[in-house]
């Protein structure tokens, strides 16, 4: 599914289009898109596109020579990095191009891949010449590891481009036939990772997508969450006890520790990968003059699948292996389902908040974006412009209507912040009171939106 990368293809056309060979670094979370880009990327060239496998380096030759066979390639059966990369010693004017993917794999345990290519784009430098995309879904290992893995050799590296998911808007397009209300508890769901929107299908409801691709033991979702952890991490059964305490609203250190008995540097390290891993987050609250109304050291599950999974699934297997989908989606998920949603509707209207931003249709030209988490409650968004002038609000999703009332619990967080929005949006999953409505006909500055509308902009 090719959808929003134009400015990542833009990217790799433009370092391919340049004079010379080029070695560019593309990484993001699995799912995201990274290999249907390339595949985009690469059509009408001439390439050689391998996905290495977790091995020792000459078993890793070893599958190399056997694809490059397969291919029709005259090759030994261990060949030598240098063999591999004699295929591309041609005088052709046309510019090749070598894919690696998982490139970590290829260099966890040397760096005989390295010292090989700059060997041969050195001597190769005045015959043609190569573009060599080395794609990666270790997040950590890019960030943390590569650069200092390579030492000197990092020199090569042209440019590096991390893959990010996609928003709200393009998943919507690609579920037409959702409801609105269906389509962001979906986004929810699947996130902004392309490579699960395969799974659901928007002929369907989404409850009736939840109860056949998610709650069926045959179904790649069934237990995608943990496999998706086991895949990244060692040590499982303890990431499995943090998720689930996070997926169950324990959210602090304290909290964590409390209830996994596990010590707090412990528990420290593990989220410390799990934030490398992105999919766990430390949850920001923008700085304000009432510092001391903030609710600090709060973590929350950052990748939506493993957070369903762990809030839904995981704690509720051995329910789940004797009950029917439709009873265990009732008793389990129903209940509790929009307040779980209620978070990723704020993260909706803040995506259509920064669309407008760039669109220039806010009342400033906002140049900082955040929220504010309080002790006793939280402004969902907070945009503030280069003079400081500040546009709140705050988004109403598990009930119908947003009331009088949240409102005044909005200026009480206000208060709490000592902050004063010069502009006021709320956003209503269906309604608003009529108090509320009519305070907005006294204030232009106070502007509120439904559902329908964020979906019509």
């Amino acid at each position: 599914m090719f959808t929003g990368r134009e400015a990542e293809l833009n990217y790799l056309k433009g370092y391919y289009d340049r004079v010379g060979s080029q070695i560019i670094v593309l990484y993001g979370p699995k799912g995201v898109g990274k290999t249907t880009l390339i595949e985009q990327f690469l059509e009408g060239k001439s390439y050689l596109y391998y996905e290495a496998v977790c091995c020792s380096t000459r078993q890793q030759l070893f599958y190399l020579g056997q694809h490059l066979k397969g291919m029709g390639l005259p090759m030994s059966e261990y060949p030598s990095f240098e063999e591999i990369f004699a295929l591309f010693s041609t005088h052709s004017v046309k510019k090749q191009v070598l894919v690696i993917d998982e490139v970590q794999n290829f260099c966890k345990t040397d760096t005989l891949f390295f010292e090989a290519l700059c060997h041969f784009l050195t001597v190769q430098k005045e015959h043609g010449s190569l573009f060599v995309i080395l794609c990666s879904s270790s997040i950590g290992w890019v960030e943390n590891t590569m650069l200092g893995k390579l030492g000197p050799l990092q020199e090569l590296i042209s440019g590096c481009y991390k893959v990010k998911s996609l928003g709200y808007r393009e998943f919507a397009g690609n579920f037409p036939g959702f409801t609105q209300e269906d389509s962001i508890g979906a986004y929810g769901i699947l996130g902004g990772i392309p490579g699960l929107w395969q799974y659901f299908n928007d002929e369907f409801t989404l409850r009736e997508n939840i109860e056949s691709f998610i709650l069926q033991s045959n179904e790649k979702l069934f237990d995608y969450g943990q496999q998706y952890i086991e895949e990244q991490l060692r040590e499982t059964a303890v990431y499995n006890t943090i998720l689930s305490t996070l997926a169950g609203e324990r959210n602090k250190l304290n909290e964590l520790y409390r209830h996994t008995g596990f010590p707090r540097a412990k528990i420290s390290v593990y989220l410390k990968n799990l934030i490398q891993l992105e999919v766990v987050e430390k949850v920001p609250s923008m700085n304000t003059k009432g510092r001391e109304n903030v609710q600090k050291g709060m973590y929350r599950i950052s990748h939506p699948y493993v957070h369903f999974y762990y809030r839904y699934l995981f704690p509720f297997q051995n329910k789940l292996s004797i009950m029917e989908a439709d009873e265990f989606y009732e008793q389990y998920i129903e209940p509790t389902f929009r307040q779980y949603t209620a978070e990723y509707f704020i993260k909706v209207c803040r995506e259509f908040l920064e669309r407008e931003n760039r669109a220039k249709h806010l009342p400033a030209e906002y140049v900082r974006m955040g929220q504010w988490i309080g002790k006793t409650g939280n402004i969902d968004f907070l945009l503030e412009d280069a003079e400081g002038s500040l546009l709140a609000g705050i988004c109403c999703w598990d009930k119908d209507m947003l009331t009088y009332e949240d409102y005044e619990r909005f200026l009480f967080c206000q208060k709490q912040a000592r902050i004063h929005a010069d502009y006021v949006a709320l956003f209503s999953r269906v309604r608003f009171d009529q108090a509320i409505q009519i305070e907005a006909k006294k204030n232009p500055c106070l502007l509120l939106l439904t559902l329908e509308q964020l979906n019509n902009n």
